[in-house]
């Protein structure tokens, strides 16, 4: 166990915060961990939040760990509904409010390491609605316990987005017996993960079950007529008749606390392999960074981010490598693997038929850099992604990073 006597400060208390804390703690028991969020700081596995009625499950038995638990485990100071107004990375310090206390009652939390782990944030669509029609979203804990009082005692559910979240919480919600349209602008289900011969298989074996699709159209509008119904106006001239609307069209990194303490940002916060900042002691992981150039919101990266940067801050410098790492996509009607491509440069290859097809991603070198599998050909994933070249290998120069993607 090493002894390290020094203080680290994380913002941000999901998978990647509380990983990273964990593994800190299992590095060594005398570093003193501050844990902040803008939220109530529970332990749950977010993965479930998109098949939880399925596994007739209510939002407050996906809770893992209460607040109390997790600071008694980690021997950590938690601050949940902790707003953090500034960083000041030349005193190395942290400014925030506890529990929207007056300006007063500011909290200053120096560090001698920052650790930002701000996670990602629903990328929210122009579309045009009264101020009563709310835009669902399911990001996190909060949002979903939101979102199961908002469907209760309703049917139609619209979907936007036909990736990875809406594939699984439209298969989700049509297993518990809900009406779902799924919207779209792409022209077949998960279209940045797999080629069209596939994702038409997905999109034929959801319709059998229920799933309306309407691809390579957008949602315009969400109105209520005279009787109070909830009508959705499609590009191509199509209204729908529904109760509640969720958007599933990605993630935006969170780094505006990260610009505003001067730290370098493009599309999400530039890390090094170290995960370190061009800030000195000021490291980040997980939906808020950018490897390479490109953002990683799956909780395999995250993992791997915060087990190495745990050995870094607890003295053994540890470089960031990522193996392929398949992705299992929770649909019931067409069991379905991903491990997409960091770059999208190559050939998708495909065999099989009918719903049992494996695709690999062929990149310019005649690598196999990403693969896809439906049906029976999920078995492949462990052979499939030893074979596969590594998502991520280490970079330590950042600027080295982007000109290896460019």
């Amino acid at each position: 166990m090493t002894v390290v006597n020094k203080s680290i400060v994380i913002i941000g208390a999901g998978h990647a915060g509380l990983t990273l804390a964990r593994e800190i703690r299992a590095n060594c028991n005398t570093t003193t961990i501050t844990i902040i969020s803008r939220e109530a700081i529970r332990g749950y596995y977010k993965p479930n939040l998109s098949k939880a009625l399925s596994m007739h499950k209510a939002p407050d038995q996906l809770v893992m760990k209460q607040t109390e638990t997790i600071a008694e485990e980690l021997n950590a100071t938690l601050l949940g509904r902790f707003t953090v107004i500034e960083i000041n990375s030349g005193r190395k310090e942290v400014k925030g409010l506890l529990n929207d206390s007056e300006e007063s009652s500011v909290m200053t939390i120096p560090y001698d390491s920052l650790v930002m782990a701000t996670g990602a944030s629903p990328i929210r669509l122009p579309i045009e609605r009264d101020l009563t029609t709310p835009l669902l979203s399911i990001n996190n804990l909060e949002d979903y316990e939101t979102f199961r009082s908002r469907i209760e005692q309703k049917k139609k559910i619209l979907i936007i987005g036909a990736g990875f979240v809406g594939c699984e919480l439209a298969s989700d919600l049509i297993s518990s017996g809900y009406e779902v349209d799924i919207i779209d602008q792409c022209e077949w289900p998960l279209q940045r993960s797999m080629p069209e011969v596939m994702g038409t298989e997905i999109k034929k074996a959801m319709a059998e079950q229920g799933v309306n699709w309407h691809l390579g159209v957008t949602l315009l509008s969400v109105t209520k007529n005279e009787q109070g119904a909830m009508l959705g106006s499609l590009s191509d001239g199509t209204t729908i008749q529904i109760d509640e609307v969720v958007s599933a069209v990605g993630l935006i990194p969170n780094t505006r606390l990260a610009r505003g303490a001067g730290v370098a940002v493009q599309r999400g916060i530039e890390v090094d392999a170290f995960s370190q900042t061009h800030q000195p002691d000021v490291y980040a992981l997980g939906d808020c960074v950018e490897y390479q150039g490109v953002t990683l919101p799956f909780i395999a990266p995250a993992t791997h981010a915060a087990k190495a940067l745990a050995k870094t801050l607890t003295g053994t410098k540890t470089a960031l490598a990522l193996p392929a790492l398949p992705v299992a996509v929770k649909i019931r009607a067409c069991p379905t693997v991903v491990c997409p491509p960091l770059i999208k440069k190559g050939i998708w290859q495909v065999q099989g038929a009918g719903m049992n097809l494996e695709a690999h991603f062929i990149n310019e070198r005649g690598q196999l850099s990403g693969f896809a599998l439906i049906g029976q050909c999920i078995s492949k994933k462990t052979k499939l992604a030893s074979e596969c070249i590594p998502t991520l290998t280490p970079i330590v120069d950042i600027n080295a990073s982007r000109e290896a993607v460019a």
